[in-house]
C-alpha cells in the first residue's frame, strides 16, 4: 500500500461515529456463505468499528478483528467486547502462521496491496482456510438510487474544485480488482445478492457522507454537501423527518481455500 493510500484508509477514523452508525454490515445470508463450516477462529481484517465482527462473535468461537486506526479499534472494542481487536493491517497481520480458519475482509480489499495482502492472509490460515471478500454498495442499477449517487458525487467534485489546494477529493478510487489467488488458494468462488435497508432522509445524508470521496473535503465543505443532499432527497423524494424508504443494496461476496 503506497503511503498515500494509506494515509486515506485512515481518514475513516476521522469520522468513525457517524461510519459506526450509518454504514450497514453485510446481510446475514452473505455472512452464512463466507463462514466454513466447523469455523472455529477468523479474522475479520480491516474490521473497522465492527459491522462484520458482531455477525461473526454470533457464529464463531474466537474471533480476531484486526484494525490500524485506533479511533476505530477503541469503537469496534466496545461493540463486539467477545472479540479479540488488535493493531494490524492487510499486510502484517499480527498472528502467528496457520492460526485462522477463515479471514474475511469486507468493504476493504481496495485499501490493501493485493500481493503483499494474499501472502499474508495465506500464511496466517491453516491449509484449507477459507479467505473470503465482500463488498455491499448501494444498488446503482435502481434509476433512483442512481440519480443521488451521481447528484452527491458531482457536489463533492465542485466542492473539491472550490476548495483550498490540495484538499480537493481527488479521482475516485478505481473500482478493486479480485484478489490475485494464484497457486495458494483455489479458485475463486462467488455469490452475489440484493438486499434493502429502510433508512430515513437522515440516515441516507449520514450514509452517503462516509463515502472516501466525502471524508476527504473540508469539513465546512462536507457539512455544505449533507445540507444539500438533504434538500435533494427531501424534495426530489419526498423524504423528510421519521418516513423511510428501502434503500437497495447489491452484495457481493467471493472466497477461496487455501491450498495444502
Amino acid at each position: 500500500m503506497s503511503p498515500e493510500h494509506a494515509t486515506r484508509g485512515l481518514s475513516f477514523g476521522e469520522i468513525v461515529e457517524r461510519y459506526d452508525r450509518f454504514r450497514p454490515g453485510l446481510p446475514e445470508a452473505a455472512v452464512d456463505w463466507l463462514v466454513p463450516s466447523g469455523c472455529k477462529t477468523v479474522v475479520d481484517l480491516a474490521a473497522g468499528t465492527g459491522a462484520l465482527t458482531r455477525s461473526l462473535v454470533d457464529r464463531v468461537e474466537h474471533v480476531i478483528a484486526v484494525e490500524p486506526d485506533p479511533r476505530m479499534r477503541e469503537t469496534l472494542g466496545r461493540n463486539c467486547p467477545d472479540a479479540r481487536a488488535v493493531s494490524g493491517t492487510g499486510e502484517q497481520i499480527p498472528l502467528p502462521d496457520g492460526q485462522a480458519d477463515a479471514v474475511l475482509i469486507s468493504m476493504a480489499w481496495h485499501w490493501l496491496d493485493p500481493q503483499r495482502a494474499v501472502l499474508e492472509i495465506a500464511r496466517v490460515l491453516r491449509s484449507g482456510g477459507t479467505f473470503g471478500v465482500a463488498w455491499n454498495h448501494r444498488d446503482l442499477s435502481v434509476p433512483w438510487v442512481a440519480e443521488l449517487d451521481s447528484f452527491t458525487r458531482d457536489l463533492r467534485a465542485r466542492a473539491a474544485a472550490e476548495g483550498p489546494e490540495g484538499t480537493g477529493a481527488g479521482p475516485p478510487t478505481r473500482e478493486a480488482m479480485d484478489p490475485p489467488t494464484g497457486s495458494l488458494f483455489s479458485v475463486l468462488t462467488e455469490m452475489r445478492m440484493t438486499w434493502s435497508k429502510p433508512v430515513t432522509a437522515g440516515e441516507i445524508v449520514g450514509l452517503l457522507g462516509t463515502d472516501a470521496s466525502a471524508i476527504a473535503l473540508p469539513i465546512d465543505a462536507r457539512s455544505a454537501v449533507d445540507e444539500q443532499v438533504a434538500a435533494y432527497v427531501r424534495e426530489e423524494l419526498g423524504l423528510s423527518g421519521d418516513r423511510t424508504i428501502d434503500l437497495p443494496v447489491a452484495c457481493r461476496c467471493l472466497r477461496a481455500t487455501k491450498n495444502a
